[in-house]
């Protein structure tokens, strides 16, 4: 188990096992309050609630939401402004086909300052990509391609999607078949597909080593992860294949979600949330036989404590569990923060100095939107096909999918699917903003003046 966090003035912290949110705070009210640790909001954007995965660039928030929310008003991704990060205020929305249902394609390319996607989920799938310039201004975001000039689909069964570290191709994993589809977007207004070919396995998310040569993908069942030589795509290859290295899986009941890669001291690691499961870190210096060498688990996870957790997430909807979904470092190389999205638990959020030293150091889980299904119809929890399904789904806790993001030197930003677009301040020195900040992901805000 990851050793608890020691939470400092100003907080309310849980009132159960670490990552738990019991019956009895759900039954009472308490949950309605949330629970904080070393993090305060600063200020929120709800709307009508969010989609599984929801980019940040800049100062700007791109906020997806659910298709099948009947009585929706405001369809498409939700472009939120964040320059008055008190203030967070609705810019506008994208209803271009692949943002009617992005699922868990929706990305920003952080070097080339693009945001892509396909179409996704279950109600849409195939055919769509766009890609959006978010220089000029990232409140703005401009098509560039439209619809129609990809003559064959972009993905089957869309689900997952991603950029190569250089911003010059997307890719597209879908379930169906194993489907791994990549775009050349190098001229973002004439995309065109440079491969399609199959994993051999249900892909998830996944991502890139720095050069772009080497896809580290999640697979679905069973669970585990796969790393694929993709050099040919990347150097455009005039007859493109894919081979895969190595791989590794935990169980079959489990569901790799994603992945990141990291180095501590120049040792290279993937860290891999399950979708059904906790958070793993595994060791690649060896491509052909990747190591599992650090399973993170809540208290709430262990298996003596999973009649607790089956009784208090009952009837919140499919994902009825203490899950982690996405995770997100304060740099690739030699990260000292790990901040991740569970479903249930909220933003938590992990000191380290490699696999072997990770500390919880702060969380936020945000107030439970209890009641407020009907006012949610953009959250995927509260209408979307997972969450309420057969019955509504009790919202007595939120589902914190998406990948947070370290801002400046003491923000946090992420986004719960019910409490929506969430800018969040680290409290009591549990946070230090490392000096070599390089990645993308802790640079401080930019104005788009």
């Amino acid at each position: 188990m990851i050793p608890r966090a020691n939470c400092g003035p100003g907080s309310l912290p849980e009132t159960g096992l670490q990552g738990q949110v019991p019956l009895a705070d759900r039954n009472s009210g308490r949950s309605k309050l949330g629970y904080r640790c070393n993090l305060e909001l600063v200020g929120r954007y709800q709307g009508e609630g969010a989609s599984w995965v929801n980019p940040f660039y800049r100062n700007c928030a791109y906020m997806a939401t659910t298709l099948t929310g009947l009585l929706k008003r405001s369809p498409g991704v939700q472009v939120v402004d964040l320059a008055d990060p008190a203030r967070p205020r609705f810019a506008g929305r994208l209803t271009t086909a692949s943002m009617l249902s992005p699922w868990e394609s929706l990305k920003v390319n952080e070097r080339r300052g693009l945001l892509g996607g396909v179409s996704g989920g279950a109600a849409v799938s195939g055919a769509f990509f766009e890609v959006y310039d978010l220089n000029n201004a990232c409140a703005s975001p401009e098509l560039q391609n439209g619809i129609g000039n990809l003559s064959i689909p972009a993905n089957v069964l869309g689900h997952e999607g991603g950029w190569s570290p250089d911003g010059m191709t997307y890719w597209a994993a879908g379930l169906a078949l194993g489907i791994l589809t990549a775009i050349d977007v190098s001229n973002p207004k004439l995309p065109h597909i440079v491969f399609v070919g199959s994993t051999g396995t249900f892909n998830h998310g996944f991502s890139f080593s720095k050069d772009g040569n080497r896809l580290y993908i999640a697979r679905l069942s069973p669970a585990g992860v796969s790393i694929f030589d993709v050099s040919d795509i990347q150097r455009r290859a005039p007859v493109p294949t894919i081979r895969e290295l190595g791989s590794v899986a935990w169980n079959t009941t489990g569901t790799g979600q994603m992945t990141i890669p990291v180095t501590w001291n120049e040792h290279p690691y993937l860290i891999v949330p399950d979708e059904f499961g906790t958070v793993r870190i595994i060791d690649i210096s060896d491509e052909s036989n990747p190591v599992i060498v650090r399973n993170l688990q809540l208290e709430i996870q262990l298996p003596a404590n999973s009649t607790a957790a089956s009784s208090d997430t009952k009837g919140t909807g499919l994902f009825a569990g203490y899950y982690s979904h996405y995770c997100t470092v304060d740099r690739q190389d030699d990260p000292t923060a790990i901040a991740c999205g569970y479903f249930n638990s909220g933003i938590r959020v992990f000191g380290t100095t490699g696999p072997n030293d990770v500390r919880e150091i702060a969380y936020y889980n945000p107030p439970a939107q209890t009641g407020k299904n009907v006012l949610l119809q953009g959250s995927e929890h509260a209408n979307g096909l997972f969450g309420s399904s057969e019955y509504t789904a009790k919202l007595t806790a939120d589902w914190c999918t998406s990948p947070p993001r370290f801002v400046g030197s003491d923000q946090l930003w992420a986004t719960c699917q019910d409490n929506g677009v969430q800018v969040l301040r680290f409290t009591n020195g549990v946070y230090q903003k490392p000096s070599n900040t390089g990645d993308p992901a802790t640079q401080s805000r930019d104005s788009d003046d």
